[in-house]
This record gives C-alpha cells, structure tokens and sequence, in this order.
C-alpha cells in the first residue's frame, strides 16, 4: 500500500487545525485576564513569526492596561516576549497549566506555533484601525 507525501501532509495539517485554535484561545484567554476592559490584541505575523502588537478596547482606543506607581505593570508592546514565568500565575495557570511556569516559552511563542499549525487571525476594522487581531471576548 503507497500514499503520496503530500496527502499525508495534508491529512496531518487538518488534523492540527482544530488544537491551533484551542491553543490561540488559550493565549487570548491569557490576555483577557491581564487587560480586563480589552477586548482586543493585535496580532503581526512577518517572516513566519507572529508577534503580539497593540491591545484596544470595545471602541477602538488603545488600552495601556493597569498601572501601578505610574508605570504599566504588563507593557503591551512587551507583553509578548516575556517568559510565561513571568506572566501572573493567576491569568496563566488556568489556561496553559504546568507551562505557566516555563521560562523559555512566550506567548508570541505560542502563538506562532499556533499560526504554524493552521491557526488564522481574523482582519478587520479595530476602530479606525484595519489590521489582523485576536477577540478577547
């Protein structure tokens, strides 16, 4: 019995569709607990790499999140690229479990592996703003 390569490839990639998508609502998730009043989280995929951008509320402003002393406690912008040691436990743990603790791995990680795996990011108007981005709620 012979297959081709490529069905192989194609059956396997369908069959990771569905975890990419639970794996982009767990980030999402994550997101959701840090920035309560968001509603979304800009996504930029360049160069097979997906990075988190902005985060905007309901109507389309920008959401620097919760402050403390004058300063963000988790920069939008940086969000990103912090381990998910880093990340509260609190926001964490429910969604990504026993890797709430891993130092190495990131949320734009995560991300890009979802995207990897077949996972698409919805374009849209966010605002004024047309661009690709995540639903918080």
């Amino acid at each position: 019995m012979s297959t081709d390569a490529v069905s192989i490839l194609d059956a396997a990639r369908s069959a990771l569709v569905p975890v990419a998508q639970q794996l982009t609502d767990a980030v999402s998730a994550v997101l959701a607990a840090l920035y309560p009043e968001a509603t979304y989280v800009t996504v930029h995929v360049h160069q097979g790499q997906a990075y988190i951008g902005e985060v905007y509320t309901a109507d389309g402003c920008r959401h620097g999140g919760p402050y403390r002393s004058g300063r963000a406690l988790y920069p939008t912008h940086r969000i990103g690229s912090w381990p998910l040691a880093r990340i509260p436990k609190r926001a964490a743990r429910p969604h990504v479990g026993p890797h709430a603790g891993d130092a190495k791995r990131t949320l734009d990680m995560l991300l890009t592996d979802a995207w990897r795996c077949g996972a698409r990011f919805t374009r849209g108007h966010v605002g004024r703003h047309y661009t690709t981005y995540v639903k918080l709620r």
